[in-house]
């Protein structure tokens, strides 16, 4: 509240002589010039705690700077009018709720903002509520195979712009020098050939020795690998010249299945490579997916010792014979035999293993599948391989082959229903440069088939 100026307690000295004296219309009492030099003496009433402690707001004005009385209220001044302390105290609490009330009018305002701006963020909806709902299983999966969706989109992104960025950089592909398609076909018809010599020589004893095999003995992985590769593999044991060609049809398997899932870097190196290499094959092209494994390989290769290397290829050679065990001789004369057979195994593996070696680090993929080339064709309920002369290669060779006036090979078992693949055929994608990648696959060797 304003205050009035106070005009009837206005502090006046008591000059010696009187002075010449004015008074204006605001009640202020002004010493003319003429008489500042005459000697006065202060009158302002002593400050009294008693009586001014309920009084505030005053203002008790000297200009006498050092204790001259001279100069004493030489200039106008005026004196509010003394307001009572306990009126002043009065308006503490009235300040106190309105401070209170803007407190609480702040809160309030945020919170409401906070709800607004909750509701906006999720479109609307109402918030669940806090307890756990119970879903059932298939909701459950769903969301979880959404989410890794969404996991597996993200590395095939991240992967196929880091392998396109490499795939522009320099020095990205082996310096290997390309293998020629006639020295790799050599290098697998030789691997055929030491399988077939394997199952022979070692696999096979007189009528004495060899214990009856069963479908029964057969079980487990060894019992998948057969239905996989070959259709009435049962009739087959019951001839010596049939578990012969059973013996050649599962190293040659188990070979390619350590070829493709790369158990020749070992069994942990190896399962992570096929990881990663099965995620980034999904996510680009296969110009990309070959540059990201010559990458790996040489890099993976680089840090192997022969320590390593032997670890992995007695891994692979362990695993083919133990898987053999139903067809090894039992006869106690043929121990020797058994460890010169698993010994012939070892290096048949070994050698497997090196051209593997080598042909990873090759600027064309080179591709191991027994059906890479063959047709499915519904017959009845079941599927069936067709044979293709340009691609298959009939191991028992008893139909017709030629050539027709446009150079083209062919065969009699041309269309036939193929009964089972003894060894795997190779396809070559790329020049061996770094590029022809468009251009299609090349069949380097045939897959080794029965008609």
């Amino acid at each position: 509240m304003a205050l009035r100026p106070r005009q009837t307690n206005i502090l006046n000295p008591k000059p010696t002589e009187q002075p010449a004296q004015s008074t204006d219309q605001n009640g202020i009492l002004t010493i003319t010039d003429a008489q500042q030099s005459q000697t006065t003496a202060p009158v302002a009433p002593p400050y009294q705690y008693s009586s001014d402690k309920d009084l505030t707001g005053s203002c008790r004005i000297t200009n006498s700077t050092n204790g001259d009385p001279a100069g004493l209220f030489s200039n106008p001044f005026m004196c509010e009018k003394l307001v009572p302390a306990s009126s002043v105290k009065q308006n503490t609490g009235a300040i106190a709720a309105a401070v209170v009330f803007a407190l609480l009018f702040a809160a309030t305002a945020g919170l409401l903002f906070f709800v607004w701006w909750r509701n906006r963020r999720i479109g609307g909806a109402p918030v669940p509520p806090t307890y756990p709902l119970k879903e059932s299983p298939n909701n459950e999966i769903s969301s979880l195979n959404h989410q890794l969706s969404i996991e597996r989109r993200r590395v095939t992104d991240l992967q196929a712009a880091l392998l396109s960025q490499s795939s522009g950089q320099p020095g990205g592909w082996s310096s290997s020098h390309p293998k020629d398609d006639r020295t790799v076909k050599r290098a697998f018809a030789s691997l055929f050939q030491e399988i077939r010599d394997l199952a022979g020589n070692y696999y096979v004893s007189t009528s004495t020795g060899q214990v009856k095999i069963s479908a029964a003995n057969i079980t487990g992985e060894l019992k998948e690998v057969l239905d996989e590769c070959v259709s009435g593999w049962e009739g087959m044991l019951e001839s010596q010249k049939g578990r012969v060609m059973l013996v050649r049809i599962i190293v040659g398997e188990l070979l390619r299945r350590s070829w493709v899932d790369h158990e020749f870097l070992g069994r942990k190196t190896g399962h992570a490579v096929t990881v990663l290499e099965r995620e980034v094959v999904r996510g680009t092209n296969r110009e990309h997916a070959h540059l990201w494994r010559v990458q790996t390989f040489l890099r993976v290769l680089a840090g192997m010792g022969e320590e390593a290397r032997n670890s992995g290829i007695q891994t692979v050679a362990d695993k083919v014979y133990d898987l053999l065990a139903p067809f090894r001789p039992r006869a106690t004369s043929s121990a020797g035999a058994s460890s010169a057979g698993r010994t012939f195994l070892h290096n048949v593996v070994k050698r497997t293993a090196e051209l593997y070696y080598d042909l990873a680090n090759q600027n064309a993929y080179y591709e191991l599948s027994p059906y890479f080339s063959v047709t499915r064709e519904h017959a009845g309920e079941d599927e069936g391989a067709v044979f293709e002369y340009a691609s298959c290669e009939d191991v028992e060779q008893r139909w017709e082959v030629g050539t027709d006036q446009q150079g083209r090979e062919w065969c009699a078992a041309e269309g036939r229903v193929v009964r089972g693949f003894v060894f795997p055929g190779v396809v070559k994608y790329g020049d061996g440069r770094g590029g022809g990648w468009e251009e299609g696959r090349i069949v380097v060797f045939k897959a080794q088939v029965l008609v």
